[in-house]
């Protein structure tokens, strides 16, 4: 039986950070994935650790107001932690470290990975990761190319939550884009 529960999927906190600063980038994909969530579809599920994470906007302004007002879209599910999040959030940190994969940093940066970026999965990252692991989220979508390493390397295969870049059945194909530009 197919549930009819709509798909969760989890924002990583440089989503949001996108669709607040307009950051060219990211908006158009951003904006294509929440129409998806318009249509009840899916949910978006904001993990209080990825709001920490937004504290300024570009202009050197607080980025709370404009949180808040994006908390209040019907599609969006603020996703809470708990000690289960905060226990596999730290397993994440340690099974993710080059102490304890050594290969870890080598296999990262072949793939694309700044060498700054791939030594260890990072506290929020893994605080992310693990909220959307703990509900159940289809996906967790990103633009961190450690967290979409780790995902495509191990974490997809583990446990079947896809993280990759924002995904909508409203973004334009490829021709349509080189059209507009």
């Amino acid at each position: 039986m197919q549930s009819s529960k709509p798909t969760l999927d989890v924002w990583d906190s440089c989503c949001l950070i996108g669709i607040l600063n307009g950051e060219k980038d990211k908006l158009a994909a951003l904006l294509a994935q929440t129409r998806f969530f318009e249509t009840g579809a899916a949910m978006l599920g904001l993990p209080i650790a990825a709001l920490d994470e937004v504290i300024i906007l570009s202009d050197g302004t607080s980025a709370e107001e404009k949180v808040r007002a994006f908390l209040l879209n019907p599609y969006v599910l603020p996703l809470h932690p708990n000690l289960e999040i905060s226990f596999k959030s730290k397993n994440l940190r340690i099974r993710f470290d080059v102490k304890n994969l050594p290969e870890l940093h080598d296999k990262a940066v072949a793939a694309g990975v700044p060498k700054d970026q791939a030594k260890k999965l990072r506290v929020k990252d893994s605080e992310i990761l693990a909220t959307a692991l703990f509900y159940e989220a289809t996906r967790l979508t990103t633009f961190d190319p450690f967290l979409l390493f780790l995902a495509h390397e191990y974490i997809e295969k583990e446990t079947g939550l896809i993280v990759d870049r924002p995904a909508s059945p409203f973004l334009p194909f490829p021709e349509e884009e080189e059209r507009v530009t």
